[in-house]
């Protein structure tokens, strides 16, 4: 082959293997997670010898980047602080099982709960006396009447319970006390924070069906 005609060949070969080299592209199906570069296009095959009428063949593209790593809060299955989605906390003595806040087998009478209540909570005209705030009187003689399986008049609608029956984690007075989710207003009591173990004492209460 003479000299011109095989730089017209590599001319033309040189160009046409680049524009086939493929653009690699990253994906990512987390929401936080950014996609990977994408790859280079592979190099021009080699230019024909002498003995050969054939061209070298364009390279490959190169592969696309590996998505980021996906943003969230950890394993919701079994996260008591994020069970069954961000931020949903369950109470004290509660687990998080596949997703549930789950009670343990701790029973606790009403009479300790109310010892909690009295202390700190019906005191100084604030859920007792002629004006309970928010209507709620937990003094000893109609604490449990006034909690159990009644809807929250802080909350609109009607359908969040001050107590729920064996469901801590869905009891607006742990909300309260856990100064979590709430409708409205401080955490309770607000003056103090309740301890752990308090608060627990009152969950696994209402874990055992919130008995009387």
């Amino acid at each position: 082959m003479s000299m011109n005609r095989w730089m017209k060949t590599w001319l033309f070969v040189v160009p046409c293997a680049a524009a086939l080299g493929f653009a690699g592209t990253g994906c990512s199906d987390e929401p936080d997670g950014s996609g990977g570069s994408g790859g280079e296009g592979g190099a021009g095959g080699s230019p024909a010898s002498s003995s050969s009428s054939s061209s070298g063949s364009g390279g490959m593209g190169g592969m696309g980047g590996s998505g980021g790593a996906g943003g969230g809060c950890g394993d919701t299955m079994t996260d008591p602080e994020n069970c069954g989605a961000c931020d949903n906390q369950c109470a004290p003595g509660q687990t998080c099982a596949g997703g549930v806040c789950t009670c343990g087998s701790a029973s606790v009478a009403f009479a300790d709960v109310q010892t909690i209540l009295s202390a700190s909570c019906a005191v100084g005209g604030c859920h007792s006396g002629a004006a309970p705030k928010q209507g709620l009187d937990l003094t000893s003689a109609n604490a449990h009447a006034e909690l159990v399986d009644v809807p929250a008049e802080q909350c609109a609608g009607g359908t969040r319970m001050r107590v729920k029956a064996g469901a801590p984690s869905e009891s607006y007075l742990i909300d309260k006390m856990m100064n979590v989710d709430k409708c409205g207003g401080n955490k309770m009591p607000p003056s103090i924070a309740l301890s752990n173990e308090k608060i627990q004492v009152v969950s696994d209460w209402i874990c055992g069906g919130a008995l009387p």
